[in-house]
């Protein structure tokens, strides 16, 4: 919210009494609790997960509205029913989850459960860049994502794939974030949360044998306590955000 001026919808899309969103990936739910406050009181917001573990099921505000539903599945296999129903979806930070071949079909199947004229909003990091330590670790997720089919640069890739499935009116709008010590508030909120991001990597990567870069949980705690560092102590340490949208053509 604050890196987008406090916008949680993107696109020029007017969201009506009777519209659908969905939250596609949607984790905890927290995108729609916060889009809960900027839309009707009768839109109808959808969140999908392959893991139910993290939805809201005891939130007030989602408990007392009555009209946010949340799902199992998965984004490349959305409902078959949901042909044409929704308004707008958002899906962001993927980039763990989806593989080369699933970013094409979750794509395809946002663009079916869109209705003529709907749009989507993509969030996914481009790059974060600091300095050497940072380079180490930057080394250690690339080859886990070879290793795991992932697609590290997926911010750049999706606006072609939008345009290879029939999206139009497509943009892409990016805001670098400041990670060092120049970058006051802004700089320490972001650190704190994409440090516990690349700190949560530790499990998968010492149950998979380290992928050659790390062989204890002492070394990849030592890596991530330098790249922190390393962020804390530059005056240029950034990570850019885009949020791509595109809108289903009406015919």
């Amino acid at each position: 919210m604050h890196v987008l001026d406090n916008r949680i919808i993107m696109p020029d899309v007017t969201i009506g009494p009777a519209d659908h969103i969905l939250d596609s990936g949607t984790g905890t739910g927290i995108w729609l609790l916060d889009a809960m406050k900027v839309v009707p009181d009768s839109t109808v917001l959808h969140g999908l997960d392959i893991e139910p573990g993290l939805f809201p099921r005891d939130d007030h505000a989602v408990v007392s509205r009555g009209n946010v539903h949340f799902h199992v599945g998965s984004c490349t296999a959305l409902p078959s029913d949901w042909n044409s129903k929704f308004k707008l979806v958002n899906q962001r930070h993927m980039i763990a989850a989806l593989r080369k071949e699933e970013w094409g079909r979750s794509i395809q199947e946002i663009f079916r459960v869109l209705e003529p004229g709907g749009w989507v909003q993509f969030g996914e990091v481009e790059y974060w860049r600091a300095g050497p330590e940072t380079e180490k670790f930057k080394a250690l997720t690339t080859t886990v994502a070879k290793a795991k089919g992932l697609v590290l640069d997926c911010a750049v890739r999706v606006p072609e794939l939008l345009r290879e499935t029939g999206f139009s009116q497509i943009s892409v709008q990016s805001t670098v974030i400041p990670l060092g010590k120049n970058g006051g508030q802004l700089a320490a909120d972001a650190r704190r949360n994409w440090m516990a991001v690349f700190r949560g990597l530790k499990t998968p990567v010492l149950k998979a044998g380290g992928f050659g870069h790390v062989s204890s949980e002492a070394d990849f705690d030592l890596m991530t306590d330098r790249m922190e560092d390393e962020w804390q102590n530059s005056q240029d340490a950034e990570i850019q955000n885009n949020v791509i949208c595109a809108q289903k053509p009406l015919l």
